[in-house]
């Protein structure tokens, strides 16, 4: 072989290589860097909305106070059996109090932790998505009896999106993300 051959085959190997490199890059690399870019700005932007519309409905107490009554209302229907779910406003046959329209609970669900402890689940976001990664995960959950001021709900229901962040925001409230 010439070593202008030689030349030719190793131009047309060094290009193929790259090729096949790039490819690959652009194939198994790029997506899910993109898509955790993604995912990091959708959480960003989601966190921001849920905890503006907290401001909007007054502060953590207030929201506390009014899914307690919400809750106690809400016991005394018959169609209650605690899994009671609120999906849009059903027009307007059973609306919601003022403090929890605001937030715009996407659903409202009555769940019992490890310790069978009941709690009012205001989920704002959350939902799994079919190809791709899910929705982030807001929620307020507000317990619904008595319990020490140290105690930290485990996390129970289901939940896409969710990262197992339980924070306190008063006392019975906490913000799950």
């Amino acid at each position: 072989m010439a070593t202008s051959e030689k030349t030719k085959y190793f131009g047309f190997f060094k290009d193929f290589v790259i090729l096949v490199v790039l490819f690959a890059f652009i194939v198994f690399v790029l997506p899910p860097v993109l898509e955790k870019i993604g995912t990091q700005q959708e959480r960003k932007h989601k966190y921001e909305n849920a905890r503006q519309r907290v401001e909007k409905a007054g502060s953590w107490e207030n929201i506390k106070a009014v899914s307690l009554l919400f809750y106690n209302n809400i016991q005394s229907k018959p169609y209650f059996d605690e899994h009671y779910f609120w999906r849009g406003n059903r027009q307007n046959t059973n609306p919601l109090p003022t403090t929890l329209e605001i937030l715009q609970p996407w659903r409202i669900q009555y769940l019992r932790d490890s310790n069978n402890i009941p709690i009012l689940s205001l989920r704002l976001y959350g939902i799994h998505r079919t190809g791709m990664y899910s929705e982030p995960y807001y929620a307020i959950w507000v317990i619904c009896t008595n319990v020490s001021t140290n105690y930290v709900p485990s996390m129970v229901g289901d939940g896409p999106g969710r990262r197992g962040i339980i924070e306190r925001k008063g006392d019975l409230i906490f913000e799950v993300r």
